[in-house]
């Protein structure tokens, strides 16, 4: 909360929404492929290495414009996670607007460990320059 001002969960997420949407239409229309359009991952900059993240944007300009199996090959990890977002994302906004919506997921600890575990594999091996694993690499 900002001082002086409180936002309620259908405010904050109509604004998450238009908020994407907007940042959807600019990533649609500007190719991320193109040197110079978008700044670069902070931590391939420093390190040299890709994180987790990297790819992401081409990912999901090349996804919009229809092409799956690029789109996999920018950032499997990004593009198999967007429909778990995205059913989060609309269950917590149908909730916040007081409408039927699905009832909450809770995972076990057991199951947010292995998640991040899975993360940081893809992180290591994503780096790796040998092998089959170079297909990781953005």
């Amino acid at each position: 909360m900002l001082r002086g001002y409180s936002f309620s969960p259908r405010a904050s997420y109509v604004g998450l929404a238009l908020l994407g949407l907007a940042g959807l239409a600019v990533l649609y229309a500007v190719d991320p492929r193109n040197s110079g359009s978008y700044p670069i991952c902070p931590f391939l900059g420093l390190t040299g290495c890709y994180c987790p993240g990297c790819g992401t944007l081409r990912a999901l300009h090349i996804l919009m414009h229809g092409d799956i199996a690029s789109a996999l090959g920018y950032n499997p990890l990004a593009i198999l996670s967007l429909p778990f977002i995205v059913y989060s994302f609309s269950a917590g906004a149908l909730r916040a607007f007081h409408l039927p919506a699905p009832r909450p997921v809770f995972l076990q600890p057991l199951w947010i460990w292995a998640l991040l575990a899975g993360v940081v594999a893809f992180w290591a091996l994503r780096n790796l320059p040998f092998g089959l694993l170079t297909v990781l690499a953005p």
